[in-house]
């Protein structure tokens, strides 16, 4: 049986850090107003940046092992992850695709029904005309005028929403998940319009600041980096 074995840390073999807090202090009291002084914080930085390495490499030696381990434990449990995580996508693929196919046929189906509502409002209005017609020959004015207030009334009947008839299993759910796709950056608003600021950047540090860009300043930063 394969085992992933993480030796225990002993805490008190790694070194006291109490000398960090007084380096920290020393730079924090730093004062630079002389050659003399510019030399002694130097001196300071390359002792910072020793005992940086000193620090990090003490807990790369610690904290190896656990990333070893860590990748170990990952390898073992992805492929079976990955799998029941592909299963999901398909079963929820699945499921998906019957609710909108219910859902369309339920669409079909008021559209159908209100067809036929439509159809019967405007049968009832060609009634009515005919009516008025006949009664407008006969010179009942009266008659004709009480019919066509009737065919303005008459208006189809407004064919409730079909619900789906997909019963939701318990603890399942579904939302509306929206998203905004760019169809013309030319009438996008300014305010949604984000300028590339690492495309801009690189062209910076690649051209020293030599090249000028409309609506863009170049600033520069000097920094400095030791050997410890």
């Amino acid at each position: 049986m394969t085992q992933i074995i993480v030796q225990p840390i002993d805490v008190e073999e790694i070194e006291l850090t109490n000398d960090v807090a007084a380096l920290t202090k020393s730079s924090y009291s730093l004062i630079i107003s002389s050659q003399k002084e510019y030399i002694k914080a130097s001196d300071l930085l390359k002792q910072i940046k020793s005992r940086y390495k000193e620090l990090d490499s003490q807990r790369k030696e610690i904290t190896k092992p656990l990333d070893e381990a860590k990748d170990k434990i990952m390898t073992l449990y992805k492929k079976p992850l990955n799998l029941l995580s592909e299963a999901e996508a398909i079963i929820k693929r699945l499921m998906i695709g019957y609710t909108a196919e219910q859902d369309r046929l339920g669409r079909i189906e008021q559209l159908r029904l209100q067809k036929i509502a439509d159809a019967e409002a405007e049968k009832e209005r060609k009634k009515l005309e005919a009516r008025i017609e006949r009664a407008e020959a006969s010179g009942k004015i009266e008659k004709a005028e009480e019919l066509a207030l009737q065919k303005e009334m008459v208006e189809a009947v407004s064919v409730p929403i079909i619900a789906s008839n997909v019963e939701t299993p318990k603890g399942i759910s579904y939302r509306d998940d929206y998203s905004a796709e760019i169809i013309d950056f030319k009438l996008l608003p300014d305010e949604y319009k984000l300028p590339n600021m690492s495309a801009l950047d690189k062209i910076a540090q690649a051209t020293k600041g030599a090249i000028q860009i409309p609506g863009v300043k170049i600033n520069v930063k000097k920094i400095l980096s030791s050997r410890g």
